[in-house]
C-alpha cells in the first residue's frame, strides 16, 4: 500500500471512530432528556441502570485513557443526574436509590470478581468517579460488609496501578464518617507503611525501608492520612454512656498506626512539601501532593510551616504556570487553597455574630475537645500579616495572575479570596501594584455577560480587594481612565451587599475615584449611583452613613446631580435637602463636615436655599455650624452656607440668622479663629450683614 492510501484509510478510520462517538453520545443524551428527565418514572429508571448502556457509562467515567472527553463527560452528567434527582417530596420516597447502589455495588463485585489487574483498574475508578457524583452512594458501595477488608488484604500484592487506584478511592472516601471509620479501621496500617516510607536510606529506627513504594504512592498515602487526620478534627465530637467521645478510638487508632513507624504530622507535610519543590514532571504525584497541603493548611502550625518556607513558595508559583499550561484545573485549585489558606484572616464579626459565636462556643466548650477558649497566635492579624508579607515578597502573587486567567468559578474564588487576603494589609499595596496585581483582579472583577445584574462571589470579593486599593492609593496611579470607569458598576454593586465593611469599602473607593475626575462622576449618576448613596444615608452604621454621605457631598460636582438637588421643582429635592440639613446635625464630626459641605456647594442656587430655609429649625441647625465648639471646617462650610443664604434671599434671611445669634457667633469666629481663610470668610459674611442693617456688636 502506498503512503497515499496508507493516508486515505487513517483518514476513514478517523471519520469511523467520530462517527461512533457521536452517535454514543447522541444515545447517552438521550438518556438524559427522557429516561432520567422524570424522577417519578421508576420503572424506566430501574429498566436503564440494568441495561448495558448503564454498563457503558460507569465504563466511560472509570476508563479516562480509552474514553473520548465527550462520552465521558455526558456519562458523568448521567451518573450526577441519576444519583441526586432533587428533593421533591413527592418523588424522594418512591425514587429507587437503593436499587441503583445495589446495581452498582454488583457491578463493582464482577469487576474485582473476575481477577483482572484492567477489570480492578476501572472497578476503583469507576468507583472513584461515583464518589465524586454523589459521596452518599459512593460510600453505601465502600461500607458493604467486608469490601474494604478485602481490598486492604490483597492491597500488598496489587500491581502499583491499581494499588494507586486504591489511594484514590480511599483518599476521597476519607469524606464520609462511616467510611473513615473503615478506613482507618482497617487501611491505617498500609497507609503509614507507605507514607513512611524512606527511599534510599538504612532503616535507622525512624523510618520503614524501602518496600518498592514509589513517590507518587508515598504522595498518595500521605494525602490520604493527611485527609483522615483533617476531618477527624473538624468533626464535632458526640459523647459516649461512659463520658468518652465516639470518635476518640479512631484518634487513638490513627495516632497509634502512625507512632508505630514513628511517623508525624510534620512528617506528612514535609514528605508533600517536598514533592511540590522537586518540579516533578508527573502531575499525578503532584496533584496528590498539593491535594493534601490543601488540606492540611487549615492547620495553624502547618501554615506557619509552609509561609516560612521561600523555597516552596517559589516553587509553588512555578507549578501554577505548568499547570495552567497542561490546563490542570485541579491542580490549580489546590494551589489556590493553599494560597488562600496560609494567607486568611479570621472573619470581622458584627456585635450580633460576635455574642452568638460567645454562645456557641459555650454549648460546645464540654463537647469539643479542641476547645479551650483561647484563640491559637499563629491565627492572630498579626501572624497573617507576616506570612502575607512573606507570600508577597516570594511573588505568589504570579501564581494568582494565572488562577486569575481560569475559566473555573472555584478557581476564581480562591484566586480572589487570596488576592483580598493579600491587600488587607495597608503595607503590601504598593509593592502589589508594582506586580501588577490590578491585571489579575480586573478580570475577576468585571464581568461581560452579566444578564442578571448580580455578581458572583467570586467577583464580589475581587471588587472588595480592589476597594481596599483604591481607597489609600491615588486611584490615578493604580488604575487607567479606562479601568476607573470599568471599575464603577462592580464597586456599586459592591455598595448594595449585605456586609456593611463591604458598602463602607465600596463608598470610599467611589469617592476617591469621583474626586479625581469628571467622568468617573457622569458614570456613576448614569449607573443610578445616586439612588444607591441615598439609601445607603439611612445607614444603621455610622460609619457608611459618613461614607454615603461623603460620597453625596462628592456628587454634587456633577451638574445632573446638582441639578436635581437644588431644583424644587424636581420631585423628592426637599426631601434630600432635609436629609443633608439632618445629617449636617449628626454627633459624628465627619458626617457634618460631609453633609454641611454637600449644602455649601448647593447653595450657590437659590432653590436650594429656599428649601433649606423650609427644614424645621433650619437657620437653627445652620447656626449650630459656626457654633465655638465646632470644628473649623464645619465653621467653614456653615460660613459659606450662610453667605449664600443672605446672597440669595437678602434682608429675610440676615433677620432670621440675627435672631438666631447668628452675627454674634461670626464675630466671636473673627476674634478666636486661627485660621485666617475661615475668619477671612467670616469678616466678608459679616460685612453682608452690616450692609442689610445688622448693628454689629463688640
Amino acid at each position: 500500500m502506498d503512503t497515499q492510501d496508507q493516508k486515505a484509510s487513517t483518514k476513514d478510520t478517523s471519520n469511523d471512530n467520530t462517527k461512533e462517538e457521536d452517535s454514543i453520545v447522541q444515545q447517552l443524551r438521550e438518556h438524559l432528556t427522557t429516561t432520567l428527565a422524570d424522577p417519578s418514572d421508576t420503572k424506566r429508571i430501574k429498566s436503564f441502570v440494568t441495561s448495558p448502556d448503564f454498563v457503558q457509562v460507569l465504563r466511560a467515567c472509570g476508563n479516562p485513557t480509552d474514553t473520548s472527553a465527550s462520552v465521558r463527560a455526558v456519562s458523568f452528567m448521567i451518573l450526577t443526574k441519576l444519583f441526586n434527582p432533587g428533593t421533591d417530596n413527592d418523588t424522594s420516597s418512591s425514587y429507587p436509590i437503593t436499587f441503583i447502589i445495589e446495581q452498582c455495588a454488583q457491578c463493582f463485585s464482577h469487576c474485582l470478581g473476575s481477577g483482572k489487574n484492567v477489570d480492578k483498574l476501572l472497578a476503583y475508578r469507576t468507583l472513584h468517579a461515583i464518589f465524586q457524583t454523589s459521596i452518599t452512594v459512593g460510600a453505601a458501595i465502600l461500607c458493604q460488609e467486608g469490601v474494604v477488608e478485602d481490598m486492604m488484604d490483597v492491597v500488598e500484592f496489587e500491581i502499583e496501578d491499581v494499588q494507586m487506584a486504591i489511594l484514590e478511592v480511599l483518599a476521597i472516601a476519607s469524606g464520609d464518617k462511616s467510611c473513615r471509620k473503615l478506613i482507618i479501621k482497617y487501611s491505617c496500617p498500609w497507609l503509614v507503611k507507605v507514607a513512611a516510607t524512606s527511599h534510599g536510606s538504612s532503616n535507622d529506627g525512624n523510618k520503614v525501608k524501602n518496600c518498592g513504594y514509589s513517590e507518587r504512592l508515598k504522595a498518595a498515602a500521605g494525602t490520604t492520612l493527611t485527609k483522615l487526620q483533617a476531618q477527624t478534627s473538624m468533626e464535632p465530637q458526640r459523647q459516649k454512656q461512659d463520658g468518652g467521645t465516639e470518635d476518640d478510638d479512631l484518634d487513638t487508632s490513627l495516632e497509634q498506626a502512625m507512632k508505630g513507624v514513628k511517623l508525624s504530622s510534620d512528617d506528612l507535610m514535609e514528605s508533600l512539601k517536598s514533592v511540590v519543590i522537586s518540579q516533578s514532571s508527573d502531575m499525578s504525584i503532584m496533584l496528590t501532593a498539593v491535594e493534601g497541603l490543601a488540606y492540611s493548611s487549615v492547620e495553624p502550625g502547618v501554615k506557619e510551616a509552609l509561609a516560612s518556607d521561600d523555597t516552596f513558595l517559589k516553587a509553588l508559583s512555578a507549578l501554577s504556570i505548568n499547570a495552567a499550561s497542561r490546563h490542570s484545573n485541579p491542580l490549580l485549585f489546590g494551589i489556590g487553597t493553599i494560597l488562600a489558606n496560609i494567607t486568611m484572616y479570621k472573619p470581622i464579626l458584627s456585635e450580633q455574630q460576635r455574642q452568638m459565636k460567645k454562645l456557641r462556643d459555650l454549648a460546645n466548650a464540654k463537647k469539643s475537645k479542641a476547645s479551650t477558649g483561647e484563640e491559637d497566635e499563629r491565627d492572630s492579624d498579626k501572624a497573617v500579616d507576616q506570612r502575607v508579607h512573606k507570600v508577597v515578597d516570594e511573588g505568589c502573587a504570579m501564581a494568582l495572575m494565572v488562577l486569575s486567567k481560569n475559566s473555573s468559578t472555584n478557581i476564581r474564588m480562591v484566586a480572589a479570596q487570596t488576592y483580598l487576603n493579600l491587600v488587607t494589609p495597608q503595607s503590601t499595596r504598593g509593592k502589589l501594584l508594582q506586580q501588577g496585581i490590578v491585571k489579575g483582579l480586573l478580570p475577576l472583577a468585571i464581568t461581560t455577560n452579566n444578564k442578571n445584574n448580580k455578581q458572583e462571589l467570586y467577583q464580589v470579593v475581587a471588587t472588595q480587594a480592589i476597594a481596599k486599593l483604591a481607597i489609600t492609593t491615588d486611584p490615578r496611579l493604580a488604575f487607567t481612565a479606562t479601568q476607573m470607569l470599568d471599575l464603577v458598576r462592580p464597586l456599586l454593586m459592591l455598595c448594595k451587599d449585605d456586609s456593611q465593611l463591604r458598602q463602607f469599602e465600596g463608598l470610599m473607593a467611589l469617592t476617591n475615584m469621583a474626586s479625581m475626575d469628571d467622568q468617573v462622576r457622569n458614570m456613576i449618576e448614569d449607573a443610578d449611583g445616586m439612588s444607591v448613596f441615598e439609601n445607603l444615608q439611612l445607614s444603621s452604621n455610622d460609619m457608611v452613613q459618613r461614607a454615603a454621605t461623603e460620597m453625596v457631598c462628592n456628587m454634587t460636582f456633577c451638574e445632573p446631580v446638582f441639578e436635581r438637588y437644588s431644583d424644587p421643582s424636581v420631585p423628592g429635592s426637599q426631601n434630600r435637602i432635609r436629609l443633608l440639613m439632618i445629617l449636617s446635625d449628626h454627633e459624628d464630626s465627619a458626617t457634618r463636615r460631609a453633609a454641611s459641605g454637600a449644602l455649601a456647594i448647593l447653595g450657590n442656587s437659590s432653590g436650594a436655599c429656599t428649601m433649606m430655609t423650609k427644614v424645621d429649625k433650619g437657620y437653627e441647625r445652620i447656626v449650630r455650624l459656626i457654633d465655638e465648639e465646632e470644628q473649623v471646617e464645619v465653621q467653614h462650610r456653615g460660613i459659606e452656607i450662610i453667605r449664600c443664604l443672605v446672597n440669595h434671599l437678602g434682608k429675610e434671611a440676615v433677620e432670621k440668622l440675627v435672631k438666631e445669634h447668628g452675627d454674634k457667633k461670626l464675630v466671636e469666629i473673627v476674634k478666636k479663629c486661627q485660621v485666617n481663610v475661615i475668619r477671612g470668610a467670616a469678616m466678608e459674611v459679616l460685612k453682608l450683614f452690616v450692609q442689610n442693617g445688622v448693628e454689629l456688636k463688640a
